[in-house]
């Protein structure tokens, strides 16, 4: 859970940078109507960077899926959302409770990947785009559990809340660069040396 506390911080730090550096050049493309936007090279950079922080996000939870569970055995549950409903039937789960902490931990390990990897995608359907590369690498991990013969159940449901997480993270990434980018279209105009008055 370290690991995952510090990529979100990293990604955390390089959106504010990411966001600061978008504020600049939009300063500099109002400065020189002529002037095109430089987001050649510093956004491919940038996406490489972004893309290097969601795939250490995902080393925390690799650490937590592929290791060997308390079962003796292996077993699949494809009906979805069997365990969620089993978990929040009973009304004395509190967060003590290990299908609580299931479930919330399913949600919460792939959300700094998908706030990191929101940031690959340029458009209004990077949480659908993020959403479905999280559902896939969990669909990956949990073939892998059975596979393997780590003792888990390989859970349809445990797919469907990694997704639910990865698309949190990046739903928040989304929100929050909204909000900096019409911060951004409401700055004042720079005031032009020597024009007419």
């Amino acid at each position: 859970m370290l690991l995952a506390v510090c990529a979100t911080a990293c990604a955390a730090v390089l959106g504010v940078r990411q966001a600061r550096k978008e504020t600049r050049e939009a300063r500099e493309a109002r400065e020189s109507v002529w002037r095109a936007p430089s987001g050649g090279a510093g956004a491919g950079g940038g996406r490489a960077v972004f893309g290097v922080v969601a795939l250490l996000a995902l080393v925390p939870f690799l650490l937590v899926t592929l290791t060997h569970g308390y079962g003796t055995e292996n077993r699949i549950s494809a009906v979805p959302l069997r365990e969620i409903l089993d978990a929040s039937a009973h009304s004395d789960v509190d967060l003590s409770d290990v299908r609580a902490v299931n479930l919330i931990g399913n949600v919460l390990l792939l959300v700094p990947f998908g706030a990191a990897a929101a940031f690959l995608w340029a458009g209004r359907r990077r949480v659908l785009k993020t959403a479905l590369a999280g559902a896939a690498f969990s669909l990956i991990v949990e073939v892998a559990q059975y596979a393997l013969s780590l003792g888990r159940v390989s859970s349809v449901d445990d797919v469907l809340l990694n997704t639910a997480g990865a698309a949190l993270g990046a739903f928040l990434v989304r929100r929050w660069t909204r909000r900096t980018r019409s911060r951004r279209l409401t700055l004042p105009r720079p005031s032009r040396v020597g024009g007419r008055t």
